[in-house]
């Protein structure tokens, strides 16, 4: 295990993928490929000290008492090789389902399994219904009809087929293409039909993040308040990031139809773009969630909360900002600067019954 004097990642990749680890030493520390290794965990270092300690995969288990939930996470992400926010996501619910990090998980991944599918062909639908208004036939009739329905297959097929032609490509091919933009773009919604998904949602919650603790800085009177005043810039700048992000998304998606006929650039485009946005947003669910259950906690709590912040905030990498280099840099070295010595339990990785169950039922409302 070693320990880099002062992490600055370049990428998102770089920066890696929050692992939804319960036990308190491994929240949110972050997985990424490593050539050597395969995979390490990147896991922010203890005590207020500058860097991330990089830690083989197989030498996890070996450095903290991992909760039995945890252990089969660690299992789950070798094999599959979870090394995005969407990988991650399905490892997280598939391990969770099996009840190791309590009831409320498995029933809030559940739940949430459910609406992404739900979400995917919502979006299917939509997406069919903007590609036959962009091939100039009215959607109208469709609308009308029960898409779980015979008839809407039988009309759907014939219409979509006629596109086809027009465009000069197989109908199999604007199958493919319309499914594989479902799967895209679903956690990100869509703008033209005013679609708020899972993504686009999570801004309001970031929003209110942003302001409740910047409010919460104002009022403290202790040296916390400038670490959370750091946490609601963090926030500030990947909300503003987040709204460009999604514009140009919005942009590039807006006539489904030249997205399908020019498939091999738009396809690419697009799917680039709805994964910035999940690599953007990784993270902060946890940390919003982690806010509001410390609303009605004593003052020594929040600051201990805001320790706790500061040690796994996520910080937009050198290369996908778009700030000055100079800027970035000083941000970061700000971030180490601030980096302070958390609550015991949180630093040593103790393993405290208590907290574990605080941190899963966090889990299970970051997963709703």
């Amino acid at each position: 295990m070693k320990q880099n004097t002062l992490y600055l990642p370049s990428t998102f990749e770089e920066r890696g993928t929050a692992a939804p680890f319960t036990t308190p030493m491994f929240i949110l520390s972050r997985v990424r490929p490593d050539e050597r290794q395969g995979l390490v965990l990147l896991l922010p270092s203890f005590g207020g000290t500058e860097g991330s300690y990089v830690v083989p995969w197989s030498a996890v288990q070996e450095i903290g008492g991992m909760s039995t939930h945890d252990r089969a996470l660690h299992e789950e992400i070798l094999a599959t090789k979870a090394t995005s926010p969407d990988q991650m996501r399905a490892a997280a619910f598939k391990v969770a389902l099996t009840g190791l990090a309590g009831p409320a998980a498995a029933e809030a991944a559940r739940k949430a399994m459910d609406e992404d599918q739900k979400k995917v062909d919502e979006t299917h639908i939509l997406l069919i219904l903007a590609l036959l208004t962009s091939s100039g036939m009215t959607s109208q009739e469709l609308m009308q009809t029960n898409p779980e329905s015979d008839e809407w297959r039988v009309k759907t097929k014939a219409m979509l087929a006629k596109a086809a032609e027009d465009y000069g490509i197989d109908t199999d091919q604007i199958y493919y293409r319309i499914g594989e933009l479902s799967r895209m773009l679903a956690p990100v919604g869509l703008a033209i039909s005013r679609q708020e998904a899972r993504l686009r949602q999570m801004l309001q919650g970031l929003g209110e993040f942003r302001q409740s603790i910047a409010e919460w800085a104002e009022q403290d009177l202790s040296e916390m308040a400038d670490f959370a005043g750091f946490a609601a810039g963090a926030a500030d700048l990947t909300l503003d990031m987040a709204g460009k992000m999604f514009r140009k998304l919005d942009a590039a998606v807006n006539d489904i139809g030249a997205v399908v006929r020019d498939w091999p650039t738009q396809g690419p485009l697009a799917n680039h773009l709805a994964s910035r946005l999940s690599w953007l947003l990784d993270g902060w669910e946890f940390i919003i969630e982690l806010w509001l259950s410390l609303a009605d906690e004593p003052v020594d709590a929040q600051r201990d909360g805001v320790a706790n912040l500061m040690r796994i905030l996520p910080l937009i990498p050198r290369n996908e900002s778009e700030e000055d280099g100079d800027d970035v840099a000083k941000r970061h070295e700000a971030f180490q600067r601030r980096r302070l010595q958390a609550h015991v339990d949180w630093r040593t990785g103790k393993y405290d019954v208590e907290l574990v169950s605080r941190i899963e039922q966090i889990k299970a409302k970051a997963t709703e």
